[in-house]
């Protein structure tokens, strides 16, 4: 009995979100944000049953028949690898949950509505056992960030959403052919990811090539990497506060995690995992550089996740136990803190009217609250002690240069610019120009989101062994 209810808590995790969409639609308008933070908070609380679970040496596993011709079945699964990201998408999308109330003044029924479709993918997708589920959520929640982007979005919202969802299709396109082959080439013919692992090294070396030109082509488009980078900055930009939390603290996790996935699919790919950490190690420390060349704050900071996520690559490339426990852990941290300095640039930009760094002055002493979790965030994204970022750049600077020797000083050279970044920015917005307050006052729920953001990196960076 205990092993049957232990099946069907995956689903469950997967429908809370879904679920939510009816009485969001057949209640009144103003119960659509305490809808949407009750669904968030149950799945939240459903993954640490998971986590509980999983150290109890439990089993969690669903699987039911659903297209039997192309031995296609609805399988979630629990493993090492999908967990912490599990964590991560719960606690991101708890936090904007709270906040959205605050940032989206109009038309809340819609967005409440793509918020709950973009959870309920999110979750589904790192919990897909099957290459279809995958493809089938990744697709789901992209559609649903380019709504959010399109219709709550800034001035620029219509050019930044249209631009992102292009790159998302090119990207689609080549997940799907790559998947489409990787069904056809391996016998028998699966969908199911860890029979694809198992029978993947039959596949002839050429398609082997061509399906990974492909996945990397469609994964550096996500997380993203340089040159396929452009979309990010104007989407971050542009979209809602909370759209910039989900798309940088969940959204970009999709490549990083389709990358981990490949590199144990294809055995060619442990072949080219030099010259992929060369273009990671140079996608980190060019976004690092532009950073500081930007004027927008929200920009500025989008610039980070293209390094962070470049540190990520180089963790996965360098393909071992350390470099994949570090890269998922540098998803997770990343995930978690650059929500959370998003949360503080948006607060901002309501407070000020502005996102111009020259024109945002003296936040230290108008909001302290704010200008402290702004500094948390900069210490933990760049990897301080008792921190996320610290057990996730540990481990994949041990993984990079044990692999890759003298070029695995790159991610702290990422690590460094990111510090530096972050730093210039304090003192350009936090600390310039002793303003008298400008009498506005910042809404406690919003501290509140910050705070279980903040919380949840001292948490997990004093707890790793939950979920490593």
């Amino acid at each position: 009995m205990t092993a049957n209810l232990n099946s069907l808590l995956l689903p469950i995790i997967i429908l809370v979100p879904y679920l939510s969409i009816l009485p969001i639609l057949f209640l009144d308008r103003k119960h659509s944000y305490s809808i949407s933070i009750v669904a968030s908070a149950i799945s939240l609380a459903l993954v640490a049953l998971v986590v509980y679970l999983s150290h109890a040496g439990a089993t969690l596993a669903f699987s039911l028949p659903y297209i039997s011709y192309f031995n296609i079945n609805l399988n979630f699964e629990i493993t090492s690898i999908n967990l912490i990201l599990l964590v991560m998408t719960s606690i991101v999308f708890f936090a904007s949950s709270l906040v959205g109330s605050y940032f989206i003044k109009d038309n809340h029924k819609k967005y409440n509505l793509i918020f709950a479709v973009t959870e309920g993918s999110s979750l589904a997708l790192f919990l897909s056992g099957n290459l279809f589920l995958f493809y089938v959520f990744w697709e789901l929640a992209e559609i649903s960030v380019f709504f959010m982007i399109f219709m709550f979005g800034g001035e620029g919202r219509r050019k930044a959403a249209i631009k992102f969802i292009v790159y998302s299709l090119v990207s689609s396109l080549m997940l799907l052919i790559a998947i489409i082959l990787l069904y056809l080439h391996v016998t028998p013919h699966t969908f199911d990811i860890f029979s694809i692992i198992k029978y993947a090294p039959t596949i002839p070396v050429t398609y082997q090539l061509i399906i990974m030109a492909m996945l990397v082509i469609s994964f550096l488009i996500k997380m993203p990497v340089f040159p396929l980078h452009n979309w990010l900055p104007e989407a971050h930009t542009e979209a809602p506060t909370t759209g910039s939390m989900i798309l940088a603290g969940v959204l970009l996790k999709f490549g990083g995690y389709g990358l981990i996935l490949m590199f144990m699919i294809l055995p060619v790919a442990l072949h080219y995992t030099k010259y992929l950490a060369i273009l990671f190690g140079f996608s980190a420390i060019y976004a690092g550089i532009a950073a500081l060349r930007q004027k927008n704050l929200k920009r500025a900071i989008a610039y980070t996740s293209i390094t962070d996520m470049g540190i990520v690559g180089i963790g996965a490339a360098a393909y071992s136990i350390l470099g994949n426990n570090g890269a998922l852990y540098a998803m997770l941290s990343h995930g978690i803190v650059i929500s959370l300095l998003f949360l503080i640039a948006g607060t901002i930009a309501e407070l000020y009217g502005t996102l111009q760094i020259d024109r945002i002055k003296g936040v230290m002493k108008n909001f302290p609250g704010i200008t402290y979790l702004f500094i948390f965030g900069a210490i933990a994204l760049v990897g301080i002690p008792l921190t996320t970022g610290f057990i996730g750049d540990l481990l994949i600077f041990l993984a990079s240069v044990n692999s890759f020797g003298i070029l695995g000083i790159i991610p702290l050279l990422g690590v460094l610019l990111i510090g530096f970044l972050l730093f210039w920015l304090f003192e350009r917005v936090f600390t310039s120009s002793p303003e008298t307050n400008i009498g506005y006052h910042i809404d406690k729920i919003v501290i509140a989101g910050a705070i279980i953001l903040a919380v949840s990196s001292v948490f997990l960076g004093l707890f790793p062994y939950l979920l490593i």
